[in-house]
């Protein structure tokens, strides 16, 4: 394995272990996979460094949302000794959290958004962080037409 297969190893476990994070609301381990001055570009905000990044996951939804979100397409364009860059793709489903042990069911409104994220990493004492990512939807289901009155 090159040393470059390596980082690509290594940052395709950060990427799927940060969607694990954020689905389970661990954002203790969530902000640990984010260099101290990073820029966070997410729903039309810039959030910068720790304390704004953990604001906005704090003012998520609760546990009465169950979300998942599925990372496929890890493309890293450029990796260096220092510095990687990537572009990833996910599908992300929300439902109500079910009160008995069924899984949680989405409305057509929360089934397979498509989002694109951009990245800049950095290896800072032996571990890889994200700088700079942005996120942006690339498909939303459409609405569902209005019923035609009787």
């Amino acid at each position: 394995m090159t040393s470059e297969d390596a980082t690509a190893w290594s940052l395709t476990r950060m990427n799927t272990a940060f969607f694990h994070h954020y689905d389970r609301r661990e954002y203790d381990a969530l902000i640990e996979l984010f260099a101290p001055d990073a820029l966070y570009e997410v729903r039309g905000r810039k959030l910068r460094g720790h304390a704004e990044i953990m604001d906005v996951f704090h003012a998520r939804s609760g546990p009465e949302m169950t979300v998942r979100h599925l990372v496929t397409n890890q493309h890293f364009h450029s990796i260096g000794d220092r510095t990687a860059q990537a572009t990833i793709s996910l599908l992300a489903y929300g439902g109500a959290t079910p009160a008995d042990e069924g899984p949680a069911l989405y409305p057509p409104a929360n089934a397979g958004h498509i989002v694109e994220v951009n990245d800049h990493y950095r290896l800072d004492n032996g571990h890889w962080k994200i700088t700079h990512r942005v996120t942006r939807p690339i498909l939303s289901p459409a609405p569902t037409p209005a019923a035609a009155p009787d």
